[in-house]
């Protein structure tokens, strides 16, 4: 008889809450069976400002999720981000125990602990602990269980926040008497939507680019490595637009959507449009070139902010091959070409697998999608866990 639990995935973006429902069914297969959407308040730059405000309009999204499956939600999935977000890479070694010099799972798990065990300073909290490799004798090693070393090291990264941040977005959730049983960092949850087997395992940086920052995570060897937070997103693009051109925001915002493009060619730049597009007084005329020059600028900042990143972070045995860019702000006219000439990599719009509806396959919709895909592997690994118990007792 097959198992079924049902998990809701919750992003709390700077402009919307967007909520997923997913049935796993038998730890394995997914199925999105509601979806429910409200605008953001109390929330800037993807943090939480005011939780009560906050809390109310995720309780509103939640609730249409409901409604739209007649569906009871059972655990949440909470993605988190935002600029108190930064991450540090940890090596943890062990010396090898055996005379035969084979590593044990007792070596392996000595490293794993030391590279695990790093405290923060007072005010911070981690949120995830992510194994990115493993190293026998200084190499890189897939599985080292059962090879013969002398030494082993491990390497981890450790994503952390502000304390009181991270106790506003479980809040959020516990308002509406709802538990946080998986809490993911939302740069990751988009790179298990948008990026495939084979390209986590070549080497790929996801980017997520929503309204507030830019969530990025790098895939190599089939798991993340490193990831982090750009305080830099769509909603700078539309402030600059504003400021630099004299227009409303709401004006800025729609001439963004559009009208903006990361690249124009020498024959657009002379083209002009009409601010409001009625032609009354007050109304004005704007170039191309002029709109183009503001977005460019950010988005160069963007890109090359992320490209010190890479540099800095990306181990020596590791190699970028390709970046893919998702999020809202990625919908935005040549905005890989710019990203290609900055990061010196081939860069595509995130793709999602043909097995997902076609109605929720949008580049905004990857953090949600991504958060259902990780719990689906937790529950997963879970379950092979209790699998292995049962074999081991039945051994015995």
């Amino acid at each position: 008889m097959s198992k079924s639990k049902t998990i809701a995935a919750l992003e709390i973006g700077t402009g919307k809450m967007q909520v997923f429902l997913g049935e796993i069914i038998d730890n394995k297969m997914l199925n999105i069976v509601g979806s429910g959407q409200a605008t953001t308040t109390g929330v800037k730059k993807a943090d939480i400002c005011d939780v009560v405000k906050a809390a109310t309009q995720a309780q509103a999204a939640i609730v249409m999720a409901e409604k739209s499956s007649s569906t009871s939600i059972e655990s949440v999935c909470l993605g988190i981000s935002g600029t108190h977000i930064k991450g540090f890479r940890n090596t943890g070694s062990a010396n090898v125990s055996s005379a035969d010099g084979l590593v044990k799972k007792e070596d392996l798990q000595r490293a794993i602990e030391d590279a695990r065990g790093k405290s923060l300073p007072e005010g911070r909290t981690f949120i995830q602990k992510i194994c990115s490799g493993y190293y026998l004798d200084g190499k890189y090693c897939a599985d080292p269980i059962g090879k013969r070393a002398e030494h082993i090291d491990v390497e981890y990264w450790l994503l952390h926040g502000d304390s009181d941040k991270i106790m506003d977005a479980l809040h959020v959730v516990q308002s509406f008497g709802l538990e946080v049983e998986y809490l993911v960092f939302s740069g990751i949850a988009s790179g298990y939507t948008v990026a495939n087997k084979q390209q986590k395992e070549d080497g790929v940086l996801v980017v997520d680019i929503g309204c507030g920052t830019s969530d990025f995570a790098y895939f190599a060897h089939g798991k993340p490595v490193f990831a982090g937070v750009i305080p830099v997103g769509g909603d700078h693009i539309t402030n600059d637009l504003s400021l630099g051109l004299h227009l409303h925001r709401k004006n800025a915002e729609r001439i963004k959507i559009q009208l903006g493009k990361a690249i124009i060619t020498e024959d657009e730049k002379s083209q002009k449009f009409w601010n409001q597009g009625d032609k009354q007084i007050g109304d004005k005329k704007i170039s191309l070139e002029a709109i183009n020059q503001v977005i460019r600028a950010r988005l160069e900042e963007l890109f090359t902010l992320l490209r010190e990143d890479c540099e800095k972070y990306i181990p020596e045995e590791c190699e970028l091959k390709e970046v893919i860019l998702t999020g809202g702000t990625s919908n935005l006219d040549g905005i890989c070409e710019l990203a290609e000439a900055i990061l010196e990599v081939p860069c595509s719009k995130g793709k999602f697998c043909s097995a997902l509806q076609p109605g929720v396959r949008y580049q905004e919709y990857s953090t949600a999608l991504g958060l259902l895909e990780y719990a689906r592997m937790e529950e997963e690994k879970n379950s092979h866990k209790k699998t292995s118990w049962f074999s081991n007792i039945f051994n015995f």
